[in-house]
């Protein structure tokens, strides 16, 4: 998924796919949040507990899902500061 969009930047295929690559990863990047939540809440056997590995794979797919979203957003102009 990454390196389509890479290609497509590189090459100039096409100046909407990168935003489209976003969506498709903040979606991604979505779903993996709610089943890792639906994970922790209900772990698979009786006698396992919730190890550092799931809360950093819950905090890893929300960071994947944040910055795919914001990848999705018009970038802001700078505004200049007139020294008169």
């Amino acid at each position: 998924m990454g390196m389509s969009v890479a290609v497509c930047v590189l090459f100039r295929i096409s100046v909407s796919y990168p935003v489209a690559g976003s969506a498709v990863a903040a979606g991604f990047g979505a779903v993996a949040v709610v089943l890792i939540v639906i994970r922790m809440i209900s772990p698979p056997g009786d006698h396992l507990d919730l190890d550092f590995g799931a809360w950093l794979g819950l905090l890893s797919a929300a960071a994947i899902a944040v910055g795919a979203y914001q990848g999705m957003q018009p970038v802001k102009a700078r505004e200049t500061v007139s020294t008169a």
